[in-house]
């Protein structure tokens, strides 16, 4: 009787467990044409006149890439567009504004445990005539993985870290060729790396990474008057290197990293979830179509968001892209 009263038990916490793990939302997701260049991780992707720029990033053989990519949603195709003069790096930043593609920063294998593998290095791309012109120099060495976002003639570039983690907020504007420091926000005072956001009509959304701990808090900034509120966190583990992108009434928050130390490594997230800032609610949707992923792109073309690329937790580079279709 009492292996009977086990084996019961056991079938009711798998039933429970599946119920669990069923998604809230079932959002249908299109798979679009794959990078020609094979896997890409630690990219960074931008858009421009309807169309997604990818940036630099690591291959499949660990090569670090310094190369520009267009993707075209109307005819789902890919095209090489140019080398940055720059560095080949991994976790840059890219941003597009004035009709025109800036980007830099990052990070370069080829002078590790050195200052100069933090790249300062900032430029702009004009795809009407394929000019690079090197502009002003980022102020500081955090330039891994900054959270980045555009208003008007200015980029927002937020976070980030080198040799320590930082709580770095700086603005570029295009027009002056300068860089200023944005004034601490009203809530959010702490260092982190590894966090990510996207914007939705003039707000950037934004949060978790890694401080001391897997973080889950969750912000809204306004950027032009630097207006900070709290939102309510991510649910379940925090998580790094995840990436986000909006669609035309949520944000969306894609794989990443629960980081559990050097020995464990942690969990790489196959997960993907929704943010309503009008509920200020968060959604599980569900497991992504390419399995866990973390280091992955994510953009925003006509309220539709796209994510794809990264590498999984094997390391594995991944080239698929795909298209939430609300």
């Amino acid at each position: 009787m009492r292996g009977e009263r086990y084996i019961v038990f056991l079938i009711a916490a798998v039933l429970i467990a599946g119920c669990q793990r069923e998604p809230e939302l079932k959002i249908a997701v299109r798979e679009c044409a794959p990078l020609p260049a094979g896997g890409r991780a630690s990219a960074r992707a931008a858009v421009l006149d309807g169309k997604a720029y990818v940036f630099a990033g690591r291959d499949s053989a660990g090569h670090y890439l310094n190369d520009l990519w267009q993707y075209n949603p109307e005819t789902d195709a890919w095209t090489y567009v140019s080398q940055c003069p720059g560095n080949k790096r991994v976790n840059a930043t890219i941003a597009a504004a004035d009709g025109a593609l800036y980007m830099g920063l990052g990070y370069s294998a080829s002078h590790a445990y050195n200052d100069t593998a933090y790249q300062r290095d900032w430029w702009k791309y004009d795809p009407q005539n394929g000019q690079w012109t090197s502009l002003a120099q980022y102020p500081c060495a955090n330039t891994i993985a900054p959270v980045t976002s555009t208003d008007g003639n200015d980029i927002h570039v937020y976070y980030g870290c080198g040799r320590f983690m930082s709580a770095d907020r700086w603005r570029y504007n295009t027009l002056t060729n300068e860089w200023q420091p944005v004034p601490p926000g009203e809530v959010l005072h702490r260092s982190a790396f590894g966090c990510t956001g996207a914007a939705l009509r003039g707000t950037l959304y934004f949060g978790c990474g890694f401080d001391a701990h897997n973080l889950t808090d969750w912000y809204s900034v306004e950027l032009a008057p630097n207006k900070w509120r709290k939102r309510t966190s991510m649910p379940g583990k925090g998580r790094e290197f995840a990436a986000a992108a909006a669609s035309d009434e949520y944000i969306y928050v894609f794989g990443g990293r629960y980081f559990a130390g050097d020995m464990s490594g942690g969990e790489i997230f196959n997960t993907y979830l929704r943010y309503e800032p009008e509920t200020d609610r968060w959604r599980w949707c569900g497991t992504m179509p390419c399995g866990s992923a973390e280091n992955q792109i994510a953009f925003t073309i006509d309220g539709k968001a796209y994510f794809g690329l990264g590498e999984d937790e094997k390391g594995i580079v991944i080239n698929q892209l795909y298209c939430i279709e609300e």
